[in-house]
């Protein structure tokens, strides 16, 4: 299981909306953690706050952003058919022993959650804090929900419906055979917003990649690293970084140098590492790129590139292209309905949901 840093700050707000101070509370660290990890962050959540409602309350105040790369993923979809593939791959909350599915019932989509374990306290803990997550994610996805969709509870209400309804804003029934969620499957494969994002598939696809490949990074860099690609683009200073991660500058820079790296090594190394993949998979001049990467100076972005490549940009794309068998030309951003990627990697003021 994943806890990104966005999380701990949901964490953090709730527990101030409930009138605690969440500095005598153990906050989660973020990054990789056991499942057992997470169960105890959960019932220690259960047991200061002692609110029924307090999973609802969590998944409620999330957006996409604060899943990560995932959520990033996720608004970048082209289509709630390729949202819920990704959910359903990478979703922490299904961890080793639960499980997310969809299928298909008549004219309806069924999403279904087996939680991977119990929460002392509040057994139904993980299935309300996905669904509550889910609706507000779908929400913001696509705006107000269809009357029709509605929530189906596999155990007997915990608090008065009404609760539930408020939370959920969806009609809620209990004692089903499984926990899901269902709704009229017509706007399954309609065109999200992103679709008309010429960059927007490209960002998708190397997400996934990178939630692949950069989840198998080892050690505190990797998770690092996770947080910075995270960021979508906007690369955060140390400062921002540590109160990110939950932890000191000092601490930061400490464990960075017992693994004989540091936070602007790492920053640059992801840099490098997105500055191929555009070169690489996308039409985005050079100065496009650039601009991606936070360089105010395209000069400065070449010899910071030939610097971690030993090559120019441009010739690193010749190259790559005479290996992929690909031309690709400069973006035409003449088209009104043409988003830049600059703003692309900028968070989108979307209808909220979670």
């Amino acid at each position: 299981m994943r806890i990104e840093p966005g999380y701990v700050e949901i964490v953090s707000a709730v527990l101030r909306d409930l009138g605690h101070d969440p500095l005598l509370f153990p906050l989660p660290r973020t990054g990789v953690v056991s499942e057992g990890d997470f169960r105890t962050m959960s019932e220690n959540l259960v047991a200061v706050t002692q609110d029924p409602s307090i999973a609802l309350r969590l998944g409620s105040h999330m957006h996409l952003g604060t899943h990560g790369l995932l959520g990033h993923a996720i608004l970048s979809s082209r289509s709630l058919r390729q949202a819920a593939g990704l959910l359903i791959q990478y979703s922490p909350l299904q961890g080793t022993h639960g499980n997310v599915q969809l299928s298909f019932n008549g004219e309806n989509a069924v999403l279904t959650f087996e939680s991977p374990f119990e929460v002392e306290g509040a057994p139904n803990f993980m299935v309300e804090l996905f669904f509550a997550g889910l609706l507000t994610a779908l929400r913001q996805l696509i705006g107000p929900l269809p009357e029709a969709c509605r929530i189906e509870l596999a155990y007997e209400p915990q608090m008065s419906e009404a609760v539930y309804r408020r939370y959920f804003g969806v009609h809620v029934s209990f004692n089903h055979r499984k926990n899901r969620f269902i709704g009229p499957n017509e706007r399954i494969d309609q065109p999200l917003s992103a679709a008309e994002i010429p960059v927007a598939d490209m960002y998708r696809r190397q997400c996934e990649r990178l939630l692949r490949d950069m989840n198998a990074a080892n050690g505190f860099g990797g998770e690092v690293r996770r947080m910075i690609l995270a960021a979508r683009g906007r690369f955060p200073g140390m400062e921002e970084a540590a109160r990110r991660l939950n932890m000191s500058e000092r601490t930061l820079r400490r464990r960075l140098a017992a693994e004989h790296s540091s936070y602007r090594a790492i920053v640059d190394d992801v840099r490098s590492y997105l500055a191929r993949e555009y070169l690489r998979e996308t039409p985005l001049t050079v100065t496009d790129v650039a601009s991606l990467l936070g360089f105010d100076d395209v000069a400065n972005f070449r010899r910071a590139f030939r610097k971690w490549n030993e090559c120019s940009p441009q010739e690193f794309r010749v190259f790559a292209q005479a290996q992929n068998g690909t031309d690709h030309q400069p973006a035409d951003h003449s088209g009104r309905r043409q988003q830049s990627a600059t703003q692309l990697h900028t968070a989108p003021h979307h209808k909220t949901l979670v």
